[in-house]
């Protein structure tokens, strides 16, 4: 194996993208080292493996920094969008449920209805405040919008068992949304360990 195709082999321990615009060059230096100095020596190569060990593992670790940073943003950017979301639809909710509660009390409701309404409006208050969450902070909000948006769904889950009052589109607000917004809450903890370390 020629000395070239070892240094191009070393050279894998340098970030692709550092290697994408020095690789080149690298070579090039690598091939006017090999005319100057002795490649069947110990020395040259011990010299070569320790300036590869003093630069490729810095610029390794400065490669993921990068990459974890911009998969925060990444996630930021998802969260704050997700927080935007969940505040319009817990005003929509909201309003749903006191539209339903007028209309309700035109005639005489039962106890159940009643109940079944307040845990509409207590539900639409719960998905406003991870919304809220969110937005305040995108990464550090994610536990409080992860315990109100369950907390959320799982009020209107009871609260359509106890009286079938909402219709389709609060339906999928009051149940589709939040088991989306769970989803999505937990997707970036299951991204690499670059994005757990800059979050």
């Amino acid at each position: 194996m020629s000395a070239e195709r070892i240094y191009r082999l070393l050279l894998r321990a340098y970030p692709p993208d550092f290697r994408a615009v020095y690789g080149r060059e690298m070579v090039l230096l690598f091939r006017d080292q090999c005319r100057e100095s002795d490649v069947r020596t110990f020395g040259f190569w011990a010299a070569v493996i320790w300036d590869l060990a003093r630069s490729a593992p810095a610029l390794r670790a400065e490669a993921w920094c990068t990459r974890g940073r911009e998969s925060t943003r990444t996630i930021e950017v998802i969260m704050k969008l997700a927080g935007v979301l969940a505040v319009l639809l817990g005003v929509y909710g909201g309003v749903s449920a006191l539209t339903e509660a007028v209309a309700g009390m035109r005639g005489t409701p039962s106890g159940a209805y009643i109940l079944a309404v307040l845990l509409g409006v207590i539900a639409a208050a719960l998905l406003l405040t991870a919304g809220a969450s969110l937005l305040r902070s995108p990464v550090s909000g994610r536990p409080t919008a992860t315990i109100t948006t369950l907390a959320s769904l799982v009020i209107v889950l009871i609260a359509r068992l106890l009286h079938p009052w909402m219709g389709m589109l609060a339906l999928i607000v009051g149940i589709g949304f939040p088991i989306v917004l769970l989803a999505a809450l937990h997707w970036p903890n299951r991204r690499g360990p670059s994005t757990s370390q800059s979050a």
